[in-house]
Parts: structure tokens; sequence; C-alpha cells
């Protein structure tokens, strides 16, 4: 293992960055890179919108309006050198998620990005600002506690992904292979913010695609709806937006999948809220 330490001083203050060889894979720990856009919210207003769909999957429906207070959202999910930074400092502990394990490291997941070397958590060089994966519903959570914020709602996360005009994606009602980081298009995850033009009418990126994402609510049928999912009911939590390696239908924004709060998995990150649900 090669281990090079580099300090320096700019207009920002002390940023520290450690580089570490390991099993031929690069690992960097970014204290910088780490708190980029954790305060980067976005202001959704309150009012009502279209939420659900009639025309997609049945546990979408009915098509309602839902009116919600004003709540504030992460622009881009959750990336890897924002959740290492987030276990170096709580010593990555398992009380921290509940009891629950945070998240799958390298040594336990290959496709995970994140490694625990020497008593610290760094990141494979390169995908510093791509979205963490493999992380638990536990996980999620801890860290927009930490940050002092929470997981978006159901409600929130779709209002926050079309708007008010029941839009099926994003940017409007046709997927676009330019506006999204889906159906193995690109073969893995994208950096945060790759996809400008895929952003929400409220200026949300990557709310289709890229990765799935936690959100606070247990998966249930809607009020209304016919659809019977009562096996499923306080078992697993909702996800939503879609991945990389999904197909273009899943980003759909009122689309629904589900996700054991437990497991970890390599599409499946989060981004954070504040405000009363």
């Amino acid at each position: 293992m090669k281990r090079r330490l580099r300090i320096w001083i700019g207009s920002l203050g002390v940023v520290v960055t450690v580089a570490m060889l390991v099993g031929g894979v690069r690992f960097v720990e970014n204290q910088a890179s780490a708190s980029r856009s954790v305060s980067d919210m976005v202001r959704i207003p309150a009012g009502e919108f279209t939420m659900g769909s009639d025309v997609d999957d049945p546990d979408a429906q009915p098509v309602r309006q839902v009116d919600l207070h004003t709540f504030a959202i992460s622009r881009y999910e959750v990336t890897n050198a924002q959740y290492a930074h987030f276990l170096n400092g709580t010593d990555g502990s398992t009380d921290r998620c509940a009891g629950h394990v945070c998240l799958d490291t390298k040594l336990e997941n290959p496709q995970s990005h994140i490694l625990s070397r020497q008593g610290r958590y760094v990141v494979e060089a390169g995908y510093e600002e791509h979205p963490v994966t493999n992380v638990s519903w536990y996980g999620a959570q801890a860290y927009c506690e930490h940050v002092g914020m929470r997981l978006p709602t159901e409600a929130e996360w779709e209002k926050a992904a079309r708007g008010t005009d029941g839009r099926r994606y994003p940017w409007g009602d046709v997927a676009d292979p330019n506006r999204l980081n889906a159906a193995h298009r690109r073969g893995e995850t994208a950096p945060v913010g790759s996809y400008p033009e895929g952003a929400s009418p409220y200026g949300v990126h990557e709310m289709a695609g890229n990765v799935w994402e936690w959100t606070a609510d247990w998966y249930t049928a809607y009020p209304g709806s016919s659809y019977v999912n009562a096996f499923f009911g306080r078992k697993y939590k909702v996800v939503r937006g879609g991945s990389w390696n999904h197909p273009d239908s899943d980003a759909r924004a009122a689309h629904r999948d589900l996700a054991h709060p437990a497991r970890r998995i390599h599409v499946v990150g989060f981004r954070c809220a504040r405000g009363t649900p």
C-alpha cells in the first residue's frame, strides 16, 4: 500500500487530501468535496400538486391533488465523499444507524466506492462526486439527521420531481436519453449534476435515473387505490426515481418501487429534505 498526504491552504480554508493505493485501486479522502453541496437546498413552495398516475403502475393510482407545506430538498443526491465524511465524523458506528449497518464498503461489496482503511473511510478516486450507493435506509436517515435534515416523504419527493402539472418526467411527458442516466447507456452512476437539462421544474437534479432514492415512507397502497399490497405493509420502504441500469420507464415521476430498509443495494442512494412534513 502506498500512502501520500498533501496539505495546503486556499481561499476556502484548510483542505486535507489523503490518497492511498489499495489492491491497485486509488482511494481519496477530501474534506473539501465532502461538504460541497450539503447545504445546497431547493425551496419547494406550499400548495397542491398532482400526484400519482392512472396510466402507468396500478400502485400509483389514483391520480389526486395533494397539498403540502413549504419544504426544502437537496439539489443533488448525497455523494460518496459526503457520506464518507459523515462516517468519519461518527466513527462509522452502527449505533449511529439505529443498530443497523450504515453502508457496505468495498470489502463487503465490490460495487461500493467507499473503503474503510486504518480507521478512516476513503472514496475510490474519480467517484467522489458520484451518488453514494450500498447504503441502507437507516444509513440514509442517519446521515440526514446528522446534517440537521431528514429523508423526504414520498409526496415531497414526487412534487420536487414533477412540479404541479402532473408531467411524467421532470422535464415533460416524453423520455429523453439526453436528460437522464438510465437503461445502461452510461454503464454506471454519473457524478451528481451531470444532467442539468433533466432537472425538475424547481431545479432539482437527477430525480430521474442515476440511482433510486430512499424516501421516508413505508410502501403501502395509496388511499382509494384498488391495488392490493397488504403483504408489503410496514416491511419495505419506498424508493423513487429509477437508476442507471433500469429502463427509462422506471424513472417516471409517479413510478414507485420498494426495498427492505436494512438492505444495501448498489443502485439505491438518497437525498435529504428539511421542513415540516
